[in-house]
């Protein structure tokens, strides 16, 4: 039979290993420290759930999504910060993708590469970048839309134009201006013969959200 002291001392011991388990999860007891977790759900009011804790976003971490590994911090007064995905073998904010041209458009124009699109993010904001290039198949002379709606997290707020790289001769190249409107339909302002549009570039061509 053990003593009374004995079986203080027990009790004692389980006490602390039990206090010392909860102080690994909470973050209060843990202090600051920094680590990666596994994103299990995003919240509406700008934060995220892993680890069964709710993390507040940095303004950088954009588009985040259920099974995100991230980087997130803790305060030693239990302030909580998910500061942004980790690099993996696929993006859900920043890959490359096709823009989805209408009728009468074609991609890519000799060596210009294809016509794409991605959302990144930039100085704290949310940008769409373009690059690639468009083929008319018939010149266009009059604004004309040369894409099918993007998806609405490309989409803009207001109506966003931009300038690129086109033709209007054989020899000599011009630029011509572009737009995409809020329903994510992208079009090119054309101009009369002879200077009509045949083709037009996207490299270096961004609007914001």
């Amino acid at each position: 039979m053990k003593s009374g002291h004995s079986t203080t001392r027990d009790l004692k011991q389980a006490l602390q290993l039990q206090a010392r388990r909860a102080g690994e999860q909470a973050p209060s007891v843990r202090g600051s420290d920094w680590r990666t977790a596994v994103v299990t759900a995003v919240n509406a009011d700008g934060t995220v759930e892993a680890d069964g804790f709710d993390w507040r976003r940095a303004e950088t971490y954009q588009a985040p999504a259920a099974g995100d590994l991230i980087v997130v911090s803790q305060s030693g007064n239990g302030n909580l910060i998910a500061h942004g995905r980790m690099a993996g073998t696929t993006a859900p904010n920043g890959a490359w993708t096709s823009i989805p041209l209408a009728s009468g458009f074609t991609t890519p124009h000799t060596v210009f590469g294809t016509a794409q699109y991605r959302i990144v993010t930039a100085y704290g904001s949310t940008r769409v970048e373009l690059r690639g290039s468009v083929d008319a198949t018939a010149s266009v002379t009059t604004q004309t839309s040369f894409s099918t709606a993007l998806p609405a997290a490309a989409r803009p707020s207001v109506t966003r134009t931009w300038i690129g790289r086109r033709n209007y001769s054989a020899d000599t190249k011009g630029v011509a201006a572009m737009e995409i409107q809020t329903s994510g339909v992208m079009s090119v302002f054309g101009s009369a013969s002879p200077s009509q549009t045949d083709w037009f570039a996207l490299d270096g061509c961004h609007y914001d959200l």
